[in-house]
């Protein structure tokens, strides 16, 4: 995908989706206390639904 605007589009929908996923199971304010940063889980969230191997990263303590 080469257009930007696209991409951005992709890129929110994706971010929207985890973020009312995270709301409906009621973790929503829990993992946003923790510094959850939900721009880099669409990013892999993308990158896997691509075919890209993503590898596991633990959270930072």
């Amino acid at each position: 995908m080469t257009d930007t605007t696209a991409e951005t589009a992709r890129l929110m929908k994706v971010a929207e989706a985890i973020v009312r996923e995270l709301d409906r199971q009621g973790v929503a304010d829990a993992v946003a206390d923790l510094g959850f940063d939900v721009m880099e889980m669409t990013r892999v969230v993308i990158r896997a639904a691509d075919g890209d191997v993503v590898p596991f990263r633990r959270p930072q303590n």
